[in-house]
């Protein structure tokens, strides 16, 4: 049974609008023109896949299964067209918000030397939701800390690499109370906390008891998306956050932060997830090669 996605394009269009009008009026087409193309479809694959009345279009119970797929499959055959005729693709990453500010801006930087022309564009979403889009080819590519990827689904669809790897620090104002203290976990929950993206995946790597305090200190107090906001936050406050000492080199050696060890002994380490099938993609490649720098 082959797949016309001509037909495919105009059953969508009907399904999205619920109207054959709507639909052929998109496409530029008449509504005898749309209405064949349906039929058509349904008698190729001997299925039917719209119930009509002369005031109502719905689809039936196989007509929604196929507008799913269809969605999926028309946006890969746009990307396919747009490579094809580009000769250089457009990368669609997801990653978390400290990953934004530590990794991905200098992997970008070196990247456009390369491939000045491909189109990136950087989103973030809950881990668990990017591995869905990643699995049905929205996304090319995520960017997560280790422990998160490896909790993820579909691992047996994924290729990963590990990409980055340094140790979180505790980041504060110069001159900060806690630094007078025994800078034990409970000295530093006395105060509040501003972390990047303090995902679920990633807490359920502590051990129960580390889990329990930050639990019962709710922590922590602030979770924003970006770590260059925490940062900013910690500047002009007592407030606490945490990030490799990298992020935040510059203040460190203007005297106006201080980086001290972490309680928890947490690293940054950070993973590229991608589908086994696109491994060989050359500008996903280089730009895991560019973040590995």
């Amino acid at each position: 049974m082959s797949i016309n996605l001509r037909l495919l394009k105009h059953f969508h269009a009907v399904c999205r609008y619920r109207s054959f009008s709507k639909a052929a009026d998109e496409l530029g087409l008449t509504h005898s023109a749309i209405t064949k193309s349906v039929k058509k479809l349904e008698s190729d694959w001997n299925i039917k896949l719209l119930d009509r009345t002369t005031k109502h279009v719905a689809p039936t119970e196989a007509g929604r299964r196929l507008y799913v797929k269809a969605e999926d499959l028309l946006g890969f055959a746009e990307n396919v067209k747009a490579e094809t005729i580009q000769g250089e693709r457009e990368i669609r990453l997801v990653c978390g918000p400290a990953v934004i500010d530590t990794v991905i801006q200098p992997a970008l930087v070196l990247f456009r030397k390369t491939f000045p022309n491909t189109r990136v564009t950087v989103q973030t979403m809950p881990p668990a939701l990017a591995v869905e889009e990643l699995v049905q080819r929205r996304i090319h590519l995520l960017v997560f800390h280790d422990r998160t990827i490896e909790g993820l689904v579909h691992q047996n669809r994924l290729k990963v690499k590990l990409v980055y790897e340094e140790p979180y620090k505790i980041i504060i104002r110069a001159g900060h109370p806690v630094l007078k203290t025994a800078r034990t976990l409970e000295d530093m929950l006395e105060f509040d906390w501003v972390v990047a993206g303090f995902d679920t995946a990633f807490e359920s790597s502590l051990s129960k008891d580390q889990q329990a305090v930050l639990a019962e200190r709710n922590f922590p107090k602030y979770k924003l998306l970006s770590q260059t906001a925490c940062i900013e936050m910690v500047l002009d406050s007592d407030m606490i956050t945490t990030a490799p000492e990298s992020a935040v080199a510059h203040n460190i050696e203007s005297g106006a932060l201080c980086a001290i060890d972490h309680p928890m002994t947490m690293g940054f380490s950070i993973s590229a997830a991608m589908l086994a099938d696109t491994s060989s993609e050359p500008t996903l490649l280089h730009f895991i090669e560019c973040m590995t720098r």
